[in-house]
């Protein structure tokens, strides 16, 4: 398990201030997720898209997370599946199966991403903080469980604005 924290300035007059717990998909760290999932406003689970495995696993972390976290008001913590190597060939997966995969499992929604060449990460967390600041605020313009879309990114992000 890993564990870091991110200070991001949302806005000119807004600082956020994560808490990023790494559990590197550790089946054996299962008994513990309650601990390490406790009061998370958000979630994100990866796969490697060369990887059918990590895909299939990806709907045991899902499931483990709904079964212990909820948000106060009793929905799902907004959740981001990112699809990890999307610079490598070929993948294990369609884009189709991720596509429909996120809907059945209820994420908010999905990402291509690669850490190595550093595509769509800080992308990603930013439309994370707005799903999980926007189901914080009880405002309803956002469902916590999501409709589970792909979301591409075309904006770049903000100049001076780095997350992880």
């Amino acid at each position: 398990v890993d564990f870091a924290l991110k200070v991001v300035q949302w806005s000119e007059s807004e600082t956020v201030r994560l808490q990023l717990w790494d559990i590197a998909g550790q089946e054996r760290f299962t008994s513990m997720t309650r601990l390490y999932y406790r009061e998370a406003s958000a979630c994100v689970i990866m796969f490697d898209v060369t990887n059918i495995s990590t895909f299939s696993n990806s709907q045991k972390w899902k499931q483990d997370l709904d079964s212990k976290l909820l948000l106060p008001d009793g929905s799902p913590v907004p959740c981001l599946l990112l699809a990890n190597k999307c610079d490598l060939s070929p993948w294990a997966v369609t884009r189709e199966e991720v596509d429909r995969f996120s809907k059945e499992n209820g994420f908010s929604g999905w990402v291509e991403t690669s850490v190595k060449e550093n595509k769509n990460i800080n992308e990603s967390m930013r439309v994370l903080i707005e799903k999980m600041m926007s189901s914080s605020a009880g405002d309803g313009s956002s469902s916590a469980a999501g409709s589970g879309d792909y979301i591409n990114i075309k904006e770049p992000t903000p100049p001076g604005w780095t997350c992880c």
